[in-house]
């Protein structure tokens, strides 16, 4: 019986005590890690910080030992209390490692911490210098189409008044989806259909019948998603460099069809096949593969096709994605 109660009596001692040790700990590891936020030990200051962390542990050794002198009356600790330096030679032989080891996880915390508010700042920098090449890029697409247009009406108007007074409505359009999407990198294939109409609109009355345009599209994907001004500059291509130049009639024809989770999109003209090879000639062709890069990484395939005396044919294979309604 003398031997359960000393069991309980010993159990109760070393909770109480070993308790109050670790609950003493708290306080100081908030310091530590307040300590070491302001002298963290990095490259060129190694030195310097290591003699204020070692103060501060120093520090730490000493407050502990006031900590257990101070509370020995209510926790325990020695039925008589030893001298001071007894006192701070245990509170040294019992804390110096544990300090510096509280010291170490303040500075893993610490450094990893810092990495990962870099690596939401390089991906916001990332972010925000896509989004600029992005935009210069469609910024050298905008004027060249537009003043292709203004062109066109200026060809027209000294012939036909009527005519370009429906071109000058045509071209209201493609203003019109320039300035609404000039902030986005993405549209929908339904909105680029209709500035290629538009935009085919307006080179018809130019051209009248020396131009033909077939436009198959499946209807059911019109909501998806594909970088701006992508198909409107190759139709542009196609017209200016493989039907503009000859006075025999010309086509041109824009699919798009889904297979599996891939959009399979294509512009084809019955031209002589050189416009894609001429110098200068492929504004569209080199904005279209530097966007699709820039969206889809190595996640596409963008291919022309040439043959001499049968026209050219630009193929593009992307992934199918859907825009949010909301969008």
């Amino acid at each position: 019986m003398y031997e359960a109660f000393s069991g309980r009596v010993a159990a109760s001692y070393l909770l109480r005590t070993e308790m109050a040790k670790a609950i003493l700990w708290i306080p100081f590891t908030l310091f530590v890690f307040w300590w070491v936020g302001r002298h963290p030990m990095e490259r060129g200051a190694v030195l310097r910080s290591f003699g204020w962390l070692a103060l501060a542990v120093a520090g730490i050794i000493v407050a502990r030992a006031l900590c257990v002198a101070a509370l020995n009356p209510w926790i325990g600790w020695y039925d008589q209390l030893p001298s001071w330096l007894v006192l701070l030679r245990t509170s040294f032989l019992s804390n110096l490692l544990t300090a510096w080891m509280i010291v170490g996880v303040a500075h893993a915390l610490l450094f990893a911490r810092r990495e990962r508010l870099r690596q939401q700042q390089y991906a916001e920098l990332r972010s925000q210098l896509s989004q600029a090449r992005f935009e210069a890029l469609s910024a050298r697409l905008d004027p060249h189409f537009l003043f292709n247009a203004l062109h066109s009406i200026s060809e027209v108007m000294h012939r036909n008044v009527a005519a370009a007074d429906r071109m000058v409505v045509g071209l209201g359009g493609l203003l019109r989806q320039s300035i609404d999407g000039g902030t986005t990198q993405q549209t929908t294939l339904a909105e680029q259909v209709e500035l290629i109409e538009d935009y085919v609109g307006i080179e018809q009355v130019r051209l009248g019948a020396r131009l033909r345009f077939d436009l198959d599209v499946d209807e059911s994907l019109g909501s998806v998603a594909l970088p701006r001004l992508l198909l409107q500059p190759l139709v542009e291509n196609a017209i200016r460099y493989a039907i503009a130049p000859r006075m025999a009639p010309g086509s041109i024809r824009v699919t798009a069809r889904s297979h599996g989770n891939r959009l399979l999109l294509e512009v084809c003209d019955d031209g002589n096949g050189e416009a894609a090879a001429t110098p200068g000639h492929g504004v569209g062709l080199a904005g279209a593969r530097a966007r699709l890069q820039h969206l889809y990484g190595d996640d596409f395939r963008f291919e022309v096709e040439t043959s001499t005396g049968s026209g050219t044919c630009v193929h593009i294979d992307l992934p199918l994605q859907r825009l949010p309604e909301s969008a």
